[in-house]
């Protein structure tokens, strides 16, 4: 796969990329994945369900049981971007765009939604090969202190959330391996620190430095979730797949152009992207997916 088709593609929202250098199936496998995936869990499926948001999780408003048959005025479209534009999109510290659709506004909403973790107490675990510099020891434990009281972590995330005012960008290593990069200062740290937000806890994975060569593709985040927490990441395994190495150099380029590929650790297990993997626009796989499934029962767009 070079890169004069990935740049022809890139950017096409419906199309999903990945590659692989000893699986010819393995888009066939993956769309395999999602087909049992939805099927098992109905409409709307998370392929982990730690890491990415239900969309019936949206707050709605209160419905009035009582409510006279003419009373009842129910206009969903218009329903869905006014939640959009008066309680969504603001609680992400967003507005809606009246020059986008409402689908491209809900896709602002379910990406900005996933990068920033709701406020509620969580059971912090540790990695064993989690190693904090000596000099951001005491950053560390009030973070985790932070974490475990449920406290903001906004200002310890990404600089697009706060300091860019950008939380609707697309974040790729969070949404093909569904792991948050987290900074140990407000005012940011050269180390970041490396972990999983799920809805109950944080996995902590591990601490590298900012300017590490090929740091957001670095497969040894992906390693230490298999060492240490398998379960977590099960349903991202697929024991059909041939073992393969590919190189960062690659791995780097195809996630620059928005192209997933399959990660083998070092026992040979082979695992599709965690999160279920990016489209060619970047936008969240299952974003996509959930927002027109949601959209189309709403009769907002058609396929």
């Amino acid at each position: 796969m070079d890169e004069k088709f990935l740049s022809k593609i890139k950017g096409f929202k419906r199309t999903f990329v990945i590659h692989s250098n000893a699986n010819p199936y393995a888009s066939a496998a993956l769309a395999g994945n999602i087909a049992a995936r939805s099927q098992e869990e109905g409409l709307y499926f998370r392929f982990s369900d730690n890491f990415i948001p239900m969309v019936n999780d949206v707050a709605s408003e209160e419905f009035d049981a009582n409510a006279a048959p003419d009373q009842i005025d129910a206009d969903f479209k218009n329903d869905w971007v006014g939640n959009l534009r008066t309680t969504g999109l603001p609680a992400c510290g967003l507005k809606y765009k009246d020059i986008r659709s409402p689908e491209e506004n809900t896709m602002r909403y379910l990406n900005a939604y996933r990068r920033i973790p709701e406020m509620k107490p969580r059971i912090v675990h540790e990695s064993r090969e989690l190693s904090v510099p000596n000099e951001y020891s005491l950053d560390y434990v009030k973070l985790v202190a932070l974490i475990k009281a449920g406290g903001d972590l906004k200002p310890y995330l990404s600089r697009d959330i706060l300091k860019k005012k950008h939380p609707d960008n697309n974040d790729a290593l969070l949404n093909s391996w569904g792991i948050q990069h987290l900074h140990f200062r407000k005012k940011g740290s050269d180390p970041l620190l490396f972990c999983v937000v799920a809805e109950s806890d944080v996995f902590v994975i591990q601490t590298l430095p900012h300017n590490e060569e090929y740091l957001w593709v670095n497969t040894q985040l992906v390693e230490i979730l298999h060492r240490n927490w398998p379960k977590l990441i099960l349903r991202a395994k697929h024991n059909g797949l041939c073992a393969e190495a590919i190189s960062a150099d690659k791995r780097y380029t195809l996630r620059s152009y928005n192209a997933n590929f399959p990660v083998t650790v070092s026992d040979g297990t082979v695992y599709f992207p965690l999160a279920g993997g990016t489209m060619a626009s970047g936008d969240s796989m299952e974003d996509r997916i959930n927002c027109v499934r949601f959209l189309q029962n709403l009769n907002i767009i058609k396929i």
